[in-house]
């Protein structure tokens, strides 16, 4: 999009855009889900759609292209999320914070990898080509969806309608009381909020700002996924030795010290730190929060209230990069700290509020 010449309110919307469907999508897939016989189905049917999309990306060349392709893709790709997330916690022999970690620790690898390959990618291929070799590689995850087993699982038996499935927490304030975990539902918001904001510029910030080509910002952009993995491991273990709640607040108290790191980056040895110190963040967020809801909802609902965290999280990114499109027009450094503060307060909350 900046090769396009297109505003940075207007790469910054296109996150925001995501968020927005994925706010309404993923409790819908989620809630949808829990009542039908089959998750494989679904997310195979779903799927499938999506992937004829995303080769449009490539092809876009007005903003209003990457909305409508965006907008599209994300209602119907973020069925993945919650519904891959219950399908192994049902089918898991193992606790499910182990199943979870296990889970965390390979989507940090891919998106580490992706980014490795990306790089010298980017030096020898345009940003067209690059996304098209890629999106060759995606395409394998429609074959391991269709060779996974169909796990049975105790489904909900109320009927509702679509409105009842994309606003599921309007119709459950006694389970989001239980331990008040709507509390980590409002903390995960703050931190997606704050992280949103940080990274829906950060690519522009670092080749115009910090002064690094697209191939060292991919590549030390890959610091953050790999960090993951060990922190993915570390918490993940810990959520079974203190409670996930305080987990899922060292998560997002490590997010809110690693967006303010960027604030004060000069040069690589910074970007790199910042970027490790988000990973190890997310890590522990993820598995916390995770963990704190699986651990607070009924069985048979586990798909819909992990969709609404995915949704908690997309109403963060929501609204993140269009903040951070008016402060960074201001100062890239007080955005940063802005989003930083988001983010511990975030944590403050629900420490404060969540009961173990």
């Amino acid at each position: 999009m900046r090769e396009l010449s297109i505003p940075l309110f207007s790469i910054g919307f296109l996150s925001t855009l995501n968020s927005g469907v994925g706010t309404i999508a993923s409790p819908f897939w989620g809630a949808l889900s829990d009542e039908l016989k089959s998750r494989k189905k679904l997310l195979l049917i779903l799927l499938s759609i999506s992937a004829v999309l995303l080769p449009l990306y490539p092809l876009a060349r007005r903003s209003y292209h990457f909305f409508l392709i965006g907008a599209v893709f994300t209602f119907l790709s973020s069925v993945f999320e919650p519904v891959c997330t219950a399908m192994l916690i049902d089918s898991s022999p193992r606790k499910t914070n182990l199943a979870l970690t296990q889970m965390n620790v390979f989507n940090s690898l891919g998106l580490g990898l992706g980014r490795i390959l990306l790089s010298p990618l980017l030096n020898v291929l345009s940003v067209s080509w690059a996304m098209s070799s890629l999106y060759l590689l995606s395409l394998l995850v429609i074959l391991f969806v269709f060779l996974a087993p169909d796990i049975e699982h105790k489904r909900y038996e109320i009927v509702r309608t679509n409105l009842q499935r994309i606003f599921s927490a309007l119709t459950a304030k006694k389970i989001l009381k239980k331990n008040n975990l709507w509390a980590m539902y409002l903390g995960s918001f703050l931190r997606q909020f704050g992280i949103g904001g940080t990274f829906a510029l950060i690519a522009v910030y670092l080749t115009e700002n910090v002064g690094l080509t697209r191939g060292q910002t991919v590549l030390l952009a890959s610091a953050n996924p790999f960090l993951q993995i060990p922190s993915h491991i570390i918490f993940g273990w810990l959520v079974g030795k203190i409670s996930a709640k305080m987990v899922a607040v060292s998560g997002m108290l490590l997010s809110g010290f690693g967006s303010m790191l960027f604030a004060v980056s000069g040069d690589y040895r910074v970007v790199l730190m910042a970027y490790a110190v988000s990973g190890m963040g997310f890590g522990a967020f993820i598995n916390g929060a995770t963990n704190y809801v699986s651990q607070n909802v009924p069985e048979n609902r586990r798909a819909e209230f992990l969709g609404l965290l995915t949704s908690a999280r997309s109403f963060g990114s929501l609204f993140g990069p269009i903040v951070a499109g008016f402060l960074a027009e201001i100062s890239f450094v007080f955005m940063f700290v802005f989003m930083g503060v988001a983010m511990l307060f975030g944590g403050f909350l629900t420490w404060v509020y969540c009961q173990r």
